[in-house]
């Protein structure tokens, strides 16, 4: 995978987890890997065409998902998965694949996002096509996000 596709990706999701949720994450070492694994509850999938073909997913566990949602209204503590915090998870990822989307402009790539898709449950499993980047970033504990770029085509 192009390094600079790469790069962009890291600083689209560093920059959006620290201006979004005003903490300072860590992103561990990016590796290239044969197929997804998802280690935790809940996947946001976003769909990326045009210039470069792929997904853009995120997992993390509910607890994981609760600070977040919790981080997004200001502090203030929520402990439900319900709809709101749902959107609040899929408006995250928006955020995010829209910063990807503006930095991959910037290297000649256009492309387009699809709305996000947010899933929840055990032992969930996810196919894609073509190279898969992983990337561990460690949010609020260690590496409890887990984001894959899967390029089809383009990139």
């Amino acid at each position: 995978m192009d390094a600079r596709i790469v790069n962009a990706l890291i600083g689209s999701v560093y920059e959006t987890i620290r201006d979004v949720l005003g903490v300072e994450p860590k992103t561990g070492k990016p590796s290239a890997v044969s197929h997804i694994e998802i280690p935790h509850s809940l996947v946001t999938v976003i769909g990326i065409t045009g210039g470069i073909e792929g997904s853009l997913i995120y997992s993390f566990s509910s607890e994981t998902a609760l600070k977040v949602v919790s981080a997004m209204m200001g502090g203030m503590e929520y402990n439900q998965l319900d709809e709101l915090a749902l959107s609040a998870i899929g408006e995250l990822r928006n955020m995010t694949a829209g910063k990807l989307a503006m930095k991959l402009e910037h290297l000649g790539k256009h492309v387009d996002i699809t709305p996000p898709t947010v899933v929840s449950g055990r032992d969930l499993k996810i196919k894609s096509f073509g190279a898969v980047l992983k990337l561990p970033i460690s949010v609020f504990s260690e590496e409890d996000f887990d984001l894959h770029l899967s390029v089809k085509s383009g990139g």
